[in-house]
């Protein structure tokens, strides 16, 4: 997936997590693959996890027109652009 993300995009890096944290006990799961990108480095001053909470804090979140477009060339770059792949 990283390496898709960053065909796809071209990000600086790009950041893979994985959360889990109801409550401090494992009982759900957050898998997170962002590109991190030299602009929002920039604009939030920040790098790593500190990028993630800024640009949640702020609700810095794409615009759905965008999330699609990725999403797309996305499916593409890893080979299953038939629906529901």
């Amino acid at each position: 997936m990283s390496a898709a993300v960053t065909e796809v995009m071209a990000p600086e890096q790009v950041y893979v997590c994985l959360w889990s944290h109801a409550g401090g006990v494992p009982g759900h799961i957050h898998f997170v693959v962002q590109p991190a990108c030299a602009e929002d480095m920039a604009r939030f001053d920040a790098f790593g996890p500190a990028l993630q909470v800024a640009m949640g804090e702020a609700r810095y979140f794409p615009p759905a027109v965008e999330v699609e477009r990725v999403c797309h060339r996305l499916r593409e770059a890893l080979g299953s652009s038939s629906a529901g792949a």
